[in-house]
This record gives structure tokens, C-alpha cells and sequence, in this order.
């Protein structure tokens, strides 16, 4: 269907398919993060063309961190702002960037241009304070077929 990293491998069943992608969204003890109470919003400016050299972390942050981020974080706001452009040139010189809203409504702009998807989600843990959801706060969705089973580690 996808062929996003994140919709990979996963069984044939329909069912068995929705139980692996709801699980993968829900993350695991490595990805999952509850963000601090001091911020409440992020913003995020990607490129809507095919990514330039300098914003393929940030649209690796989009598609394979934000879902978990968006499970665990119900209150806090995630703005996608798309951005167009006629040309690689124009394209160069587009932000990649990243604003963090706090209560106050005070930004953090982080920049994200030519950093790497490990890089860019660091930085976003460090400012908002995010702590890691406990493993046991993870919930799970597990499915038992007679012709295939599904697990989610």
C-alpha cells in the first residue's frame, strides 16, 4: 500500500495489516515521548516538492516520528505548513525549520536544515522536556489468526 518505511513488512491479513500499523503509531519504549507542560504547539515548514538535501531529515521526522508523537501528546498542536516552490533554487533557500510554541505563546525555532532525522528528534526532546511513555503505557494490539499471527515487540 504505502511504501513509507513505517508500512513495511507487514502481514497480508487486512486485520493482522491494521493491528501492525495501529501498533507501530503507538511506538515502543525507544520512540514514544510525552512532551513537557511548557509547550503546547509545534510548527513545522516542509517543502511540499521533493525534498532538497537540506530537508530530507525533517521529512524523515514527519513521516516516521510525528504519528507516535501525535499518539501520546492528545493536547499538544501540530501544524503542518506546506511550502511551495517553483524551483531547486527557490527551494535552497526555503526554511527548514521547526517552531516550538510554549503556554505564552514564546517560540523556539529550531533549524533542521542539512541535520540528520536522529538530530532533528534529539533537539525536539531536549527543548519540550519530553520524558519517555513507560512501556506499560504503550497499548498494544494483538491478533491471533488461524492461517498467520501478529506480534508487535
Amino acid at each position: 500500500m504505502s511504501d513509507c518505511r513505517m508500512f513495511k513488512n507487514l502481514p497480508k491479513s487486512r486485520l493482522l495489516k491494521q493491528a501492525a500499523r495501529l501498533n507501530m503509531i503507538a511506538g515502543s519504549a525507544e520512540n514514544a515521548y510525552k512532551f513537557g507542560p511548557k509547550f503546547t504547539k509545534m510548527e513545522i515548514f516542509l517543502i511540499n516538492q521533493t525534498p532538497q538535501k537540506a530537508s530530507i531529515g525533517l521529512k524523515q521526522v514527519w513521516r516516521q516520528h510525528l504519528p507516535t508523537l501525535k499518539f501520546h501528546n492528545e493536547a499538544f498542536e501540530f501544524v503542518l505548513k506546506r511550502v511551495n516552490v517553483a524551483n531547486a533554487e527557490e527551494a535552497e533557500k526555503c526554511p527548514a525549520k521547526i517552531n516550538l510554541y510554549d503556554a505564552s505563546n514564546n517560540k523556539t525555532e529550531l533549524d533542521c536544515r542539512y541535520k540528520s532525522e536522529s538530530e532533528i528528534l534529539q533537539e525536539i526532546l531536549k527543548v519540550t522536556g519530553a520524558t519517555a511513555v513507560k512501556p506499560e503505557d504503550i497499548p498494544k494490539v494483538e491478533i491471533k489468526d488461524k492461517n498467520e499471527s501478529f506480534t508487535w515487540a
